[in-house]
């Protein structure tokens, strides 16, 4: 058995630097996308949202409709959720000239954002458009006027009202309306077609046919159009490194490269009979990602899950952390010199070589497992395919970490009153599982493993988890519960409708499904 003490803020340093590769893991997933079906109900709105917008969001307000009726059902199994949707529409049902807009807006509506103007300094701007697809034209002209707003000059024969710079138009059950008379212009000609829309983008397309049909509400996001922005804010840093650290400059050049080959992320949100999912999808160029040097993960089967014991509190399971890491680390040493200098420096100091050592130790499956208990604690499990080697390297990797640091994290801590968890890594005599953490038990198998909690197979279950995912994470909200109970905190009462979350990735989505009831 391997042994090396590390303290616990280096600890939380190890499980910063997994969590930020699991989560680049999942949004590098998002592939290329036909528009065959999708959340086009929600879309609506896009036909009079021009095609240069930054972003889309669109939610479903119809009190009438299955989705919200959906809604109402899931919240009257959280405590205090039923109180909250009756004010709610107790509000929207009123008689105020708040709930009377709301009510002749009706039930579908569109935000379009097509940019923000920063000259305000602290207080931007936004130029926008919303669309309302289902309203009552004539109760809308009615609370228009009681709100001050005004008839103006026509645009193209519509008419149009307006109170300050904001302008609305309405034909029938549709009516849109922009921060400026320039902007409505913009979203009148990309309604008629006399220029493109939103809704017609093949990007926009794509990410929208991912997402769930019956969405209560969508948000779409043009990564691609932002990477001007990006390279904009470079401009104004300067453009040298300090101390170390790679040029910011050329480190937002690279963002901005490979926002541009991001061409839409989205998100949305069902409402189910057991609980919430959240869908995130996206179409990306993927050859021109992997040319920028970007990991697009591949789906497998986890098997490490196995190793988890039934009692966890939550896990993320993923793989080849290394192979990401060192993909990392070769940009930032191709853009900084003096990174390519250190991480040479740190290899002869710790006598350990990145590629051949570091790198094959963090390779195949891995786990980030916690568990509960009066002293939570928790390990990273790695299955490398040389465990012994993975052990031996990682355990010296540690002992230089802490040389290195001259007791200093452990000053730190006893100056805050802290007693630091000691991390160990662990390998059982024969085992296939290197365990990295404060919780060394984890490196032997379990009596019972999670995959056969009674809990994990329900919410699994209820959320449809594929079997090939690129990435796994659960919660166990039951254990989660007890501890918070056990350290005298009092959790929120809406917590405890919930059972469980569980989050997988694939090589086209990603889905988060919180049981609810």
């Amino acid at each position: 058995m391997y042994t090396q003490p590390m303290t616990q803020r280096r600890s939380i340093a190890l499980l910063t630097i997994v969590t930020a590769a699991f989560a680049f893991a999942v949004i590098a997933a998002f592939g290329s996308g036909s528009a065959s079906a999708g959340a086009e109900e929600r879309a609506r709105g896009a036909v009079a949202v021009p095609a240069s917008a930054l972003a889309y969001a669109s939610v479903n307000a119809d009190r009438s409709g299955a989705p919200w009726q959906a809604l109402e059902a899931l919240a009257a199994k959280v405590p205090g959720g039923g109180t909250a949707i009756a004010m709610l529409n107790d509000r929207l049902s009123g008689t105020t000239e708040q709930a009377k807009l709301m009510q002749a807006l009706g039930g579908d509506l569109s935000v379009g954002l097509l940019g923000i103007d920063l000259s305000g300094g602290i207080n931007p701007s936004a130029n926008a458009v919303i669309v309302a697809t289902a309203a009552d034209g004539a109760a809308l002209t009615s609370a228009l006027t009681k709100a001050g707003f005004t008839q103006g000059p026509a645009i193209k024969g519509a008419s149009v009202w307006e109170r300050g710079a904001f302008a609305i138009t309405i034909n029938g059950s549709t009516a849109i309306a922009a921060t400026s008379r320039a902007t409505l212009q913009s979203a009148l000609d990309a309604q008629s077609g006399a220029a493109p829309a939103l809704a017609d983008d093949p990007a926009f397309q794509a990410t929208v046919a991912k997402l769930p049909s019956d969405s209560i509400a969508v948000a779409y996001l043009a990564p691609a159009r932002i990477a001007g922005l990006v390279q904009l804010a470079g401009a104004l840093l300067p453009k040298s490194s300090t101390q170390g650290m790679p040029d910011p400059t050329q480190a937002l050049t690279q963002l901005s490269a490979t926002l541009k080959d991001v061409r839409g992320l989205g998100l949305a949100l069902r409402v189910e009979s057991n609980g919430l999912r959240v869908v995130a999808a996206g179409d990306a160029d993927e050859a021109a990602l992997a040319k920028l040097g970007v990991r697009l993960p591949t789906a497998y089967v986890p098997t490490i899950t196995n190793q988890i014991p039934a009692a966890a509190t939550g896990f993320f399971a993923f793989r080849d952390l290394g192979p990401t890491l060192l993909e990392a680390i070769d940009v930032a040493a191709a853009q900084s010199p003096e990174i390519a200098e250190q991480i040479s420096t740190l290899q002869k100091q710790t006598g350990i070589s990145l590629r051949d050592g570091l790198i094959p130790a963090l390779t195949g499956e891995h786990a980030l497992v916690a568990l509960g208990g009066d002293t939570p604690a928790g390990s990273l499990l790695l299955a490398p395919q040389d465990p012994t080697a993975a052990a031996s390297t990682l355990a010296t990797a540690i002992a230089s970490a802490k040389q290195l640091d001259a007791g200093r994290l452990e000053t730190a801590a006893t100056e805050q009153g802290l007693a630091p968890a000691k991390v160990v890594v662990t390998l059982q005599r024969g085992g296939s599982i290197v365990a990295v953490g404060t919780a060394p038990q984890l490196a032997a198998a379990p009596a019972t493993s999670i995959m056969g909690s009674d809990a994990y197979q329900a919410i699994t279950g209820q959320a449809g988890v594929p079997t090939d995912v690129t990435g796994l994470a659960y919660i166990n909200a039951a254990q989660l519960r007890a501890i918070v109970v056990a350290k005298d905190i009092k959790p929120l009462p809406s917590a405890s409708a919930i059972n469980g979350i569980v989050a997988w990735g694939t090589p086209g989505a990603a889905t988060l499904f919180i049981s609810i009831g």
